[in-house]
């Protein structure tokens, strides 16, 4: 099973379309997706359970007139056992939603990721365009796919990504085809 994960530029849709494509998904979903929160100073960071769909974190706040970024490196160990390694062992499929340089100072959050991977498990999940070495030795596995999502395929990458999910033996919910 290939594990699948979009990259991009920033804000270009790459988490907007995991959203839909895991809307589709007809089995147990694990892992975690990242909302955003903007104030009129601050936009947090908060990581959004689908193991425990009760529960969030607040793993880092960009303070736009400082501009600085602040996370709390404890919120990943709390996200690695309570979320991912929950699902690694109770769920079908595995989601992570946006992995990037941060995470290079967070040796067990980093361990769980590869513990997740070399499972066998189903995983889709969203990379980061960074230089760091976590990113990388992720996209470099044979048993990784990563797909380019830009302003030309975004729109219509949906169904190719079901596809291959569906290729993969990840079943999905029927869909509606509407004729013209």
């Amino acid at each position: 099973m290939k594990k699948i994960f979009l990259t991009g530029e920033r804000s270009i849709g790459k988490s907007t379309l995991l959203k839909k494509v895991i809307k589709n998904i007809d089995c147990s979903i694990g892992g975690f997706v990242q909302e955003k929160e903007f104030t009129e100073e601050t936009k947090f960071f908060r990581v959004e359970s689908l193991y425990n769909l009760q529960d969030s974190y607040i793993m880092g706040k960009y303070d736009m007139k400082k501009k600085k970024l602040y996370t709390d490196m404890n919120i990943f160990n709390v996200i690695s056992q309570d979320v991912l390694l929950k699902s690694l062992h109770n769920r079908e499929l595995i989601v992570l939603d946006e992995l990037g340089f941060i995470e290079e100072k967070a040796p067990l959050f980093k361990d769980t990721i590869f513990k997740i991977l070399n499972s066998g498990k189903p995983v889709i999940g969203v990379l980061k365009e960074c230089e760091g070495n976590f990113v990388q030795k992720i996209a470099n596995r044979e048993d990784v796919q990563v797909i380019k999502i830009d302003k030309n395929n975004r729109d219509f990458m949906e169904d190719k990504i079901l596809q291959i999910l569906e290729n993969n033996n990840i079943k999905l919910k029927k869909r509606l085809i509407v004729e013209s």
